[in-house]
């Protein structure tokens, strides 16, 4: 390798690694990743697992004493009941999250089962319901399918689990599937949207105006800088807001289609579920367009404030991800931490349970940064060391 080809490596080394701005762009990302996985995987351990506290509540009928030993697991603690109401009302407290699992085995299953010959027509059945939203129901129903299918292994085929193709097994509502569907996908694409929009505009705006040397005409007029600074973000906000409102229109009238199933709807929301969306998409939007309009204060050119942006893209399509497990907390803890209790709030508005408390708290919370961030941005409008630098 010849001398000039190690002085130029070298010269290319030093511009990068003596430009703080550089070096932080490089290692951020990394940074990112690994403090945001291993938060999103406590958290999803903690939302998809089931409650261990949980009693599940499991009632059976025809169950044959041979099959008790199903129900005894240091995994579940079950509790096994007795029908007392008609099989109608029953079903109804499964869709509804009252009721885990319903078994009913074939009237003298057991007896049926080991008389039972393959080609003597059809075998014996259990019929099992359950709710596939669910978490506790999912897991019950998947613990004594396996049991039984393990046991039917073992027997030869005596049995058939759920065979009846004109039965509805799983409870779950045709709204209750619509809700999982749209929470596991529509946040993720409003942050993903709402995050672009801001960026496309906000990293322009100030960077834009340096490059262009127009900034200095700004800064000189009688206007004070924080005035400045308001009417940056609400002016970008507003223009965010045009673009989310249009992106986030055509991801809802598209839905079925993008999910490919015509299972999917939208019908069982109101206005107040859009009314209230449109609070936290407000509230989500300025903090993109303050931080991003910190991120254009602070960079020299357009395509810098672009640079500087991305590993906040990264980190808000992480945020954004964990949306995809389609639940929200119950907790106050996460309706603290801004961007991360947006997603939280639109899936808790999504799924039609949300808290008016973690709400308020969601939105006081994401305001609070808003201010935040305007007096920051005010202070890098004051100082010519980041307005007039080269």
């Amino acid at each position: 390798m010849s001398k000039n080809v190690i002085t130029m490596i070298k010269k290319e080394l030093r511009r990068v690694f003596t430009d703080r701005r550089m070096v932080l762009s490089l290692l951020l990302p990394g940074i990112i990743v690994f403090v945001l996985y291993s938060f999103m995987g406590n958290f999803t351990s903690e939302l998809v697992g089931v409650d261990d506290s949980h009693v599940y509540q499991v009632y059976t009928v025809n169950e044959p004493t041979e099959f008790n030993a199903f129900n005894l697991t240091d995994a579940y603690d079950i509790e096994i009941l007795s029908p007392s109401v008609d099989d109608e009302t029953l079903l109804q407290q499964i869709s509804d999250d009252e009721v885990d699992l319903y078994i009913v085995y074939e009237e003298n299953f057991y007896a049926k089962m080991q008389a039972y010959q393959v080609g003597d027509g059809p075998a014996p059945k259990i019929d099992i319901y359950f709710n596939s939203t669910n978490n506790e129901s999912q897991a019950i129903y998947n613990y004594y399918v396996g049991m039984l299918t393990q046991y039917e292994s073992a027997i030869s085929n005596k049995f058939d689990i759920n065979p009846s193709t004109d039965i509805v097994y799983d409870q779950a509502t045709q709204d209750d599937f619509s809700i999982m569907m749209i929470t596991s996908l529509l946040p993720f694409l409003l942050m993903t949207f709402l995050f672009s929009g801001a960026m496309q505009v906000s990293t322009e705006s100030i960077a834009g105006e340096k490059e262009r040397g127009t900034i200095a005409t700004l800064l000189i007029t009688p206007t004070k800088r924080s005035e400045i600074a308001i009417a940056k973000i609400i002016s970008l906000s507003i223009i965010t807001l045009v673009s989310a409102t249009s992106s986030f229109a055509g991801v809802m009238l598209s839905l079925p289609k993008l999910l490919g199933t015509a299972e999917v709807s939208i019908n069982m929301y109101g206005p107040g579920t859009y009314i209230l969306l449109f609070i936290v998409i407000i509230s989500t939007v300025l903090i993109y367009v303050v931080l991003l309009s910190i991120i254009s204060a602070f960079a020299k050119t357009i395509k810098e404030a672009s640079s500087l942006a991305v590993p906040f893209m990264m980190l808000n399509m992480l945020i954004g991800i964990s949306s995809m497990l389609g639940v929200s907390s119950s907790g106050i803890a996460p309706y603290f931490i801004p961007l991360f209790n947006s997603v939280q709030s639109i899936t808790s508005i999504l799924q039609l349970e949300f808290s008016g408390i973690n709400l308020l708290i969601t939105i006081l919370t994401n305001l609070a940064v808003v201010s935040l961030g305007v007096w920051l941005l005010t202070k890098m409008f004051n100082s010519e060391k980041y307005m007039f630098k080269k």
